[in-house]
């Protein structure tokens, strides 16, 4: 090969790298400012904040569920909605990687479940009245993640993260399910009604004491556990509310003030417990039961005799 012929070969294969280089250059390889090609849902995303949101509706294929600010709280479908559940919700928005588009033919909406009739719509209501949505479809590429796309586009996009989870959780999870919440230091006495029986359990300093009677201190402190915060396992929104076996707490401080009551039906595996006052019925596990309403035998100490 002559000495011509290999500058030749140079000469080409040096254009071929400017122009190699050049390329990554302008699609961003190299660092430079251009805008992702996400569109646009990068930049719908970053601007929100709790702060500037006043009610978001998520529509799913089964179930609406709306949930409105109030002050520094928020209500689901007209009920107390769980802080835990909010407060991932908005993380998962802001901790949302919004990768580019993996998608732009309409044909592939229903594939990725962004069909209108198939898409979670997500509305955002702005507190400066203005509104935003987006639409959630499957489970993406790589998990967590979902494929979402703008209602007026058709290009899709795969959003890495917890956003799509918590998009489609059930109305149940999106609800506070707590039962009975209190300052169990202030709990001076607590009377247990069940089996036709009434039993009191009394403190005095840090010990206490059943029917007059030494009590387990490990039972107890179980009990004041549970008050201190029960928590239901879901909600009994439709079907029969069990009625038997009834088994009724109250737990009072100092003198007659009573700082809560909790009445718990059933016998099955899961049971019913509702509140003095309140119209909503919940499921509570049979082992949370035992926990927060023992059995008298369970409630005293053990006679180191056996008898």
């Amino acid at each position: 090969m002559s000495e011509k012929t290999l500058k030749s070969i140079f000469v080409v294969l040096g254009i071929l790298v400017i122009v190699w280089l050049g390329s990554g250059l302008l699609s961003g390889g190299g660092g430079g400012g251009a805008a992702p090609n996400d569109g646009g849902l990068a930049s719908l995303l970053e601007g929100l904040d709790e702060t500037g949101v006043s009610q978001i509706r998520i529509v799913g294929p089964s179930q609406t569920v709306s949930l409105q600010r109030s002050g520094g709280s928020w209500t689901v479908n007209g009920n107390v909605a769980d802080s835990v559940t909010m407060a991932r919700f908005w993380r998962s928005v802001v901790e949302a990687e919004v990768g580019g588009v993996v998608a732009n033919n309409p044909g592939n909406h229903e594939r990725m479940g962004l069909s209108t009739d198939s898409a979670w719509t997500v509305d955002f209501t702005l507190t400066d009245g203005g509104m935003t949505s987006l639409l959630v479809g499957k489970t993406g590429p790589v998990f967590p993640s979902g494929y979402v796309r703008l209602p007026d586009q058709d290009a899709v996009v795969v959003v890495s993260g917890d956003f799509r989870p918590t998009v489609v959780l059930s109305t149940t999870e999106w609800r506070d399910k707590t039962i009975l919440r209190m300052d169990t230091a202030s709990v001076v006495r607590v009377v247990l009604e069940m089996d036709e029986e009434t039993h009191v359990a009394e403190r005095v300093d840090t010990t206490w004491s059943v029917d007059g009677e030494p009590a387990n201190a490990n039972t107890m402190r179980a009990v004041l556990d549970e008050l201190a915060h029960l928590v239901a396992l879901g909600f009994v929104e439709d079907g029969e509310i069990f009625e038997e076996n009834p088994r009724r707490v109250v737990a009072l401080g100092a003198g007659t003030d009573t700082l809560g009551i909790v009445v718990i039906t059933g016998e099955a595996g899961t049971r019913h417990a509702r509140t003095p006052g309140s119209t909503t019925v919940f499921e509570i596990p049979s082992l949370r039961v035992d926990r927060v309403t023992p059995d008298i035998e369970v409630l005293r100490v053990p006679d180191p005799d056996g008898a």
